[in-house]
């Protein structure tokens, strides 16, 4: 019985010491999710400067003008990432016919 009572013990204090050292890495975690959100939280609390610089723009001309020049660039920018993306997957394609004429 005693034998009984001592492999009882043994175990439940292995679960309440493997339950301190999981309460442990689940506060270490917990507060790092926290952590990442509070960071993210501030991130998405900023001020776009594209929209302070259209809410800054005085008059329905003055906001137009704010906007055509953002799209002119941002469709300059699309195109140049587009031409980019193009250039590489034309290489990854070379690449790959010549792997398979020179097997």
């Amino acid at each position: 019985m005693e034998e009984k009572k001592g492999f009882l013990k043994k175990a439940l204090d292995d679960m309440k010491e493997n339950a301190k050292a999981q309460h442990e890495i689940d506060k270490e975690n917990f507060e790092a999710v926290k952590a990442d959100n509070k960071a993210r939280f501030e991130e998405a609390k900023k001020t776009d400067p594209d929209f302070q610089e259209f809410k800054d723009a005085k008059g329905i001309k003055a906001k137009t003008k704010v906007v055509l020049e953002h799209m002119e660039r941002d469709g300059k920018k699309i195109a140049e990432e587009n031409r980019q993306n193009y250039k590489k997957m034309l290489e990854e394609q070379r690449e790959k016919r010549n792997e398979i004429l020179n097997k």
